[in-house]
C-alpha cells in the first residue's frame, strides 16, 4: 500500500499504528474479518493522511512570510514534470536531444545583436572620473564570499558542487586569490567559467510550449565566488548613484518599501481631493536583451575606470551555453546580449543599466523593482492627462 504527497509532513503516532496494524493484517492470512478490519484501517490511514496534510497546507500559508523557505520547498515540489514531447515553431520533438536542442534554439532567438563597446562622446562627457574600480581581491574578501555561498548538490560544467569549496575552503582561497587578481590585472574573464548550463523551468500555460519555459543557468561556484566579491565592492562606490525610485536587488529596499511609496501617494492625492492614475508596465525579456556596448558605455559614464570596463566586457561577452534536458545536452550556443540570470553580479548590472529611466518622465513619477516600472500621477483635470501621457 503506498500513498503519495508532493511534499513532506509530520506523520503523528496515531498514523504510525495504523500503517503498522495494515501491515500486519496483510501477513496474516485472509478471511473476511481480517479482511473487513484491513479496509476499515485503510479508510483511517487515508482520512488521517489527507487530514495532516490539509493541517501542513495551513501552517505553510499562514508561515508564508516567518517561513517563505518551506512555503517555496512545497511549490518546487509540485512544479509541473518534464514534457514527453514538446512543440516549437509548429513542429513537435519527442526524442530528450531534440528536444533539448528546440530549447536551446529558442533561448537563442531572444538574444539581441549588441553594438560594439566604445567610449563614446555622449557618455564621456557624463562622466565624473575614474571614480569606481577594483584594483585588486584580498584575502578575506575570497574567505568571506566562501562562506556566504550556498551549500548545494548542483553543479556547472566543471562538476565541482558548492559544498566541496566551502568544506575545503582552506586548500581553495590562495589558489582562487592569485586567479581572480590575475583576471582583474590581465582585464580577461576566465572562459572556463563562462560556460553555462541552462535548464528549462516551466512557467505556466501548456507545457508542451517551448515560449512557455524560462532559462535557469547554472554557473559555476568559483564565478559565483568571484561575482560576489565583485558585488559587493561595487555596490560600495555606486549605491549613491542608484536612483531612490528603485527598489530591486538594493538592501533594506523590497517589495514592501515599493508598495509603501505607492500607497503613500494614492492617499496624499486622496486627501487633496483627487485621483492617482497609474500605469503597470513590465519589460519583456530585460535581462536578456541588455545590449553590452549600451551597459559598458553607461557604466564609463558613471564613472567607471577604463580597466573596470573593460574587464567587464570580457565579463559579458563569448559566453558558452548548452540545454541540460533529461540527462540529454544540447548543441552550444552563445549570449549575443543581455547578463547572465544566476550571476551574483548581474541585478547590481542590470539596474545600473536602467538607472537613467527615471529622468526621462517629465509629468509623471514612477516606481521600479528591477524590471517592474510603475508609472504614476495626480489628475485634477482632463489636461492632467494628456500632459501624463506625453
Amino acid at each position: 500500500m503506498c500513498f503519495t504527497k508532493t511534499a513532506s509532513f509530520h506523520i503523528n503516532s496515531d498514523l504510525i499504528c495504523c500503517l503498522k496494524l495494515i501491515h500486519s493484517l496483510e501477513s496474516i492470512q485472509v478471511t473476511s474479518h481480517s479482511h473487513d478490519k484491513q479496509n476499515k484501517t485503510r479508510s483511517a490511514v487515508k482520512y488521517s493522511i489527507q487530514k495532516d496534510y490539509n493541517t501542513y497546507l495551513r501552517l505553510t500559508e499562514k508561515n508564508l512570510i516567518s517561513n517563505p523557505k518551506k512555503f517555496w520547498s512545497y511549490f518546487n515540489n509540485t512544479k509541473h514534470n518534464s514534457p514527453n514531447s514538446l512543440y516549437y515553431n509548429n513542429v513537435c520533438y519527442e526524442n530528450d536531444g531534440d528536444i533539448a536542442n528546440a530549447f536551446a534554439d529558442y533561448f537563442k532567438s531572444v538574444f539581441k545583436p549588441s553594438t560594439n563597446y566604445d567610449i563614446k562622446n555622449e557618455f564621456k562627457s557624463n562622466c565624473v572620473g575614474d571614480l569606481v574600480k577594483i584594483d585588486s581581491v584580498t584575502y578575506d574578501d575570497v574567505v568571506l564570499a566562501i562562506r556566504e555561498l550556498k551549500s548545494s548538490l548542483t553543479v556547472g560544467v566543471d562538476n565541482i558542487p558548492s559544498f566541496i569549496i566551502m568544506g575545503c575552503a582552506e586548500f581553495f582561497i590562495y589558489p582562487l586569490l592569485i586567479l581572480f587578481n590575475l583576471s582583474l590585472r590581465s582585464n580577461v574573464f576566465p572562459y572556463v567559467w563562462k560556460q553555462t548550463r541552462i535548464i528549462p523551468v516551466f512557467k505556466k500555460g501548456d507545457a508542451q510550449d517551448c515560449k512557455n519555459y524560462r532559462p535557469i543557468a547554472i554557473l559555476s561556484p568559483m564565478s559565483k565566488i568571484f561575482e560576489s566579491i565583485i558585488h559587493k565592492r561595487l555596490f560600495h562606490q555606486v549605491k549613491n548613484l542608484i536612483s531612490p525610485s528603485q527598489h530591486g536587488f538594493i538592501p533594506e529596499r523590497q517589495t514592501a518599501t515599493n508598495l509603501f511609496c505607492l500607497t503613500n501617494k494614492i492617499i496624499s492625492s486622496f486627501q487633496i481631493g483627487s485621483q492617482l492614475d497609474v500605469i503597470y508596465t513590465d519589460f519583456s525579456k530585460a535581462f536578456d536583451s541588455i545590449d553590452f556596448g549600451i551597459l559598458l558605455n553607461k557604466l564609463h559614464g558613471l564613472g567607471f575606470h577604463v580597466y573596470l570596463t573593460d574587464w567587464l566586457h570580457s565579463y559579458l561577452c563569448n559566453r558558452s551555453l548548452y540545454v541540460y534536458f533529461n540527462n540529454a545536452v544540447s548543441r552550444e550556443f552563445s549570449g549575443t546580449s543581455g547578463v547572465p540570470q544566476g550571476s551574483n553580479l548581474v541585478p547590481l548590472l542590470f539596474i545600473l543599466f536602467i538607472n537613467d529611466l527615471t529622468s526621462v518622465f517629465k509629468y509623471s513619477e514612477c516606481l521600479l523593482f528591477a524590471d517592474d516600472l510603475k508609472l504614476f500621477s495626480s489628475m485634477n483635470s482632463n489636461l492632467d492627462a494628456v500632459l501624463s501621457a506625453e
